[in-house]
């Protein structure tokens, strides 16, 4: 046998031995188990998303704290229809709030506890101003987190900072509303899709203009 004979045995016993190798740890595997390609949705391949949804989680929860101070500064005004508002606002914000977490922790994120800052000191009339200011800038940024979201193929999170946008804007014309009104402001019969918290204030519409639900799935205010 000659040298060049001999090299070639030995390449080809080594590469004999890398292929049973490869077959063995193919054959480790648990009987099902498929290697799994990372999806866009997975964890960690939406970083940009998962941020924005914690910052939404954030002003949600400050929205319901503070819409619920806010209800009850109306009611010491004997606002009581302005009450009724705040009270519906703060209700929609809870699911969207609740929504948002449900998304994080469907991540492996933990939504945490938000610091929430002091309600500034006012009048209801004051709060209603307030309040409506921060609607306009939630729609707004809902819409933005919405783009990034589906540029980062998070269906889930596209879909609810959608919602929460036409919520949200949905706020604003019932705050408008109420600023233009004054005293003559008077309660709508409110009711809320338990889905996306959408503040219905008619009782003939037959299903919610943001998510489709069923008038029969709504919550009255």
């Amino acid at each position: 046998m000659n040298a060049s004979t001999a090299y070639l045995r030995i390449i080809f016993f080594v590469l004999s031995l890398l292929v049973v190798a490869l077959v063995l740890h193919g054959c480790g595997k648990k009987e099902g188990e498929e290697a799994k390609p990372e999806t866009a949705q997975s964890a960690g391949a939406a970083p940009a998303t998962i941020e924005n949804l914690k910052t939404a989680f954030a002003a949600e929860a400050k929205r319901v704290d503070w819409y619920e101070k806010f209800a009850k500064q109306a009611q010491k005004e004997n606002l009581g229809d302005v009450a009724v508002l705040f009270n519906a606002l703060a209700r929609s914000e809870k699911v969207h709030a609740e929504r948002t977490a449900a998304l994080l922790k469907s991540k492996g994120v933990d939504p945490g506890t938000p610091v929430i800052e002091a309600v500034p000191a006012g009048k209801a009339r004051q709060y209603l101003k307030l309040a409506l200011s921060n609607e306009n800038i939630e729609e707004g940024t809902w819409t933005g987190f919405q783009a990034k979201a589906t540029e980062e193929q998070f269906a889930e999170a596209a879909e609810h900072f959608r919602r929460s946008a036409e919520a949200d804007a949905r706020h604003g014309r019932l705050l408008k509303r109420a600023i233009e009104q004054e005293t003559n402001f008077a309660r709508l019969p409110y009711m809320m899709c338990l889905e996306c918290g959408y503040i219905v204030g008619s009782d003939k519409i037959d299903s919610c203009v943001v998510c489709k639900t069923p008038k029969e799935k709504f919550q009255k205010i």
